[in-house]
């Protein structure tokens, strides 16, 4: 007679060898998750270095800039499971802020990017205290509206921001003496605040906050009701997500050297969207992935003629939500659960 085997539930629960088999998973699951975020850091940091084009150049700072606004974006799609259509606003306030107190208030660099990034975390707590109280389809209509509101403040306010002709001359970035003139430098610039954000939002999601924002994006009133106080902690992860915006958008304004009301219209909020969705919600990859993607096929159709684009990014939105509802990082997980079994 062959040995009895072991139970999978001893009179403790759950055995030791059953313990075991469940746990093997997770740590190889998690072994693949970091080698997979080493692999895309050494991509990312050495990968430049061979790529003597300025054009191909342009484009990753222009992919580093919105992996910033995608980033900040998926604290409130992803973790709190909000959809909002007004991120360039925020992204806006953060880039005249920054480049108005650079030019006319003799402010450095991270002195300018310290006040947008503080000025859009104020608008994002004076937006998001009453507007996080509505839910569903009244939040997405509201973040909707307030970036059309924002888009025409600087449309409008011409005295401040000019209007519609813009406000050229921005400076190009100077820490310690160092003028962030080249865009191979000017990448890497982008690529350490990308490094801050991506350590913000682990640290969001690794801690009290996150596991908070998880249960009140499964149940919010039973998660009201073991004592999480949800609107306390909605208006947080906003408020972040506003910093973040503001962020991306002074790294923009002293890129670009020149900013106007149509790079922050709803138009870019609804890219930033559609971005979000593609890469995968709530995943850590998910929001590099989508950025670099669809940043790459905007950019490239400029040779082109942009309706071909929109109409592109149209149809892109309604397949992923027939096909892709999870985004690309959703697609990978449900194939290699397939394969395993």
């Amino acid at each position: 007679m062959s040995a009895p085997q072991a139970p999978l539930v001893d009179g403790g629960g759950v055995s030791q060898a059953a313990k075991r088999l469940w746990r093997r998973p997770g740590v190889s699951q998690s072994r693949t998750k970091l080698a997979a975020v080493a692999l895309a850091l050494v991509i990312a940091v050495v990968g430049p270095l061979f790529v003597d084009s300025t054009l191909i150049q342009h484009f990753l700072v222009l992919i580093g800039i919105n992996v910033i606004l995608v980033l900040s974006l998926d604290l409130v799609v992803g973790l709190l499971g909000l959809s909002a259509l007004g991120h360039a606003g925020f992204m806006g306030i953060g880039a005249y802020t920054s480049a108005l107190l650079v030019m006319s208030h003799g402010f450095s660099f991270l002195g300018g990017l310290a006040a947008g990034t503080l000025a859009a975390t104020v608008f994002g707590v004076l937006i998001g205290y009453p507007s996080l109280r509505l839910g569903g389809h009244y939040f997405v209509v509201v973040t909707f509206i307030i970036g059309i509101v924002l888009n025409l403040l600087f449309t409008n306010l011409v005295e401040i921001t000019k209007g519609p002709m813009g406000l050229p001359g921005i400076p190009a970035p100077e820490i310690g003496g160092y003028v962030f003139a080249d865009k191979l430098a000017y990448y890497y610039l982008v690529l350490t605040f990308i490094l801050l954000v991506l350590f913000i939002k682990w640290r969001v999601h690794s801690t009290r906050m996150g596991r908070a924002l998880a249960a009140i994006r499964e149940e919010e009133d039973l998660a009201r009701a073991v004592g999480i106080r949800s609107h306390r902690y909605k208006v947080a992860a906003f408020a972040l997500s506003a910093a973040g915006a503001g962020i991306a958008g002074s790294l923009y304004a002293h890129y670009m050297r020149f900013i106007g009301p149509g790079s922050f219209d709803f138009l870019h909020s609804f890219d930033l969207f559609v971005m979000n969705l593609l890469g995968g919600k709530g995943t850590l990859l998910g929001p590099i992935i989508g950025p670099a993607l669809l940043t790459t096929i905007d950019q490239a159709s400029q040779f082109f003629r942009p309706e071909p684009a929109r109409i592109a990014f149209g149809v892109c939105l309604i397949l992923i939500i027939i096909y892709m509802p999870d985004g690309i990082i959703g697609l990978v997980r449900a194939v290699a659960r397939r394969r395993r079994s």
